[in-house]
């Protein structure tokens, strides 16, 4: 039997274009639309409860707690969509909400984590550059070194800040979602960023336009009928002026409209809110079809040993400077051992008859014992 090679060649970029327009397939993931839909709606209830308790009763750190609140749901749901959305990029079996929330709530803390380690690195870097721009400001040779760190900090800074903002970020979402575990994800997405930073930056630009032309043509559709409803509504239920304003702040002519418009606001931003999470889902497929073709057949063993060797060595060289630390810390601590007493020359005794002797004496004055 022949066996095709074509499952592991590389994925052109020709062919990654192509299988960016299949993010928009992630409208028909019902699951994940309600998913995100449910995410939306806790961390509005959750937020807004919280911060109304928190301002009836005068209190910062409940109305702090309550954005806290928010923003889990958000995150733990929003990764729960991403993971539908991977295993559905990957030809998976689906899974049920319920599923894809434990496994985010067992697996999304990894992103805080690394996002955590990628600032580090910025800093890091950051701090050495700040290092050699001090020593620049050594009087004559200062200039010439100027001269080279300058055009060499502008390179670094550019790159790590493009990396971060362009592959990191975006792409260790899925990189979790897929299953790695923190350190593995840092592996992958640094040799993404050696090897395929310009085309990953590339497709995610391209993803952007997607993303923007569909939530354009979806606005677009639903301010028309937005428009036009609102004003034959004016026209047939007696409105008056039916606006945004209006809608928002509940509004209209006499308390008769005032339902009505209080009821359009609302179906309106719920209307609204639904449009929205189309456009987010479609990004969020996008970017796991875009980490998915990235590590295509990619080997990254040698960089995640890589990446555990430096990390061991770190460790090493800390246990080290910890056990140096330690031992000196000890022997300063120590007591001093007292002196011993030197030997009085009153208690000098014959080993023999235990006369008294004197230190300078050869022989015992009583016994005639040899002494030296």
């Amino acid at each position: 039997m022949t066996i095709s090679t074509e499952a592991h060649q590389p994925l052109p970029f020709s062919s990654a274009v192509g299988s960016l327009i299949e993010a928009t397939d992630a409208i028909r993931n019902f699951r994940a639309i309600a998913l995100l839909a449910l995410t939306f709606i806790g961390a509005v209830l959750v937020g807004g409860v919280l911060t109304m308790l928190a301002g009836s009763m005068s209190s910062p750190l409940l109305a702090f707690f309550g954005g806290l609140m928010a923003f889990l749901v958000m995150f733990y749901g929003s990764n729960a969509v991403g993971i539908l959305l991977m295993r559905d990029a990957q030809g998976q079996p689906g899974m049920s909400l319920v599923d894809a929330v434990l496994v985010s709530l067992y697996t999304s803390h990894r992103l805080i984590a690394v996002v955590f380690l990628e600032f580090l690195i910025v800093l890091a870097a950051m701090i050495a550059i700040a290092i050699l721009l001090f020593v620049c400001k050594i009087p004559v040779l200062g200039p010439v070194l100027y001269a080279v760190v300058f055009p060499l900090s502008a390179i670094v800074l550019g790159v790590l800040v493009f990396a971060l903002f362009y592959v990191m970020l975006p792409l260790a979402g899925p990189a979790a979602w897929s299953g790695a575990s923190v350190f593995q994800i840092i592996a992958r997405l640094n040799q993404i960023v050696r090897t395929k930073l310009v085309s990953v930056i590339l497709l995610e630009v391209l993803l952007f336009l997607i993303t923007a032309f569909v939530a354009l043509l979806i606005f677009g559709v639903l301010g028309t009928g937005v428009s036009l409803t609102s004003g034959m509504s004016a026209g047939i239920l007696s409105l008056g002026q039916m606006d945004l304003y209006a809608m928002a702040t509940g509004l209209g002519r006499g308390g008769y409209g005032s339902g009505y418009i209080v009821a359009a606001g609302l179906g309106g931003g719920l209307l609204m809110a639904a449009a929205a999470v189309v456009p987010g889902l479609i990004f969020t497929k996008g970017v796991c079809i875009i980490y998915l073709g990235a590590t295509r057949n990619v080997d990254f063993s040698a960089s995640e040993a890589s990446l555990n060797d430096g990390l061991a060595t770190v460790k090493k060289k800390a246990e080290e400077a910890r056990e140096r630390a330690r031992a000196l810390a000890e022997q300063a601590s120590a007591p001093a051992a007292p002196a011993a007493p030197a030997a009085s020359a009153d208690s000098l005794q014959c080993p023999s008859c235990k006369a008294p002797v004197a230190s300078d004496d050869v022989f015992c004055g009583e016994c005639a014992h040899k002494l030296k």
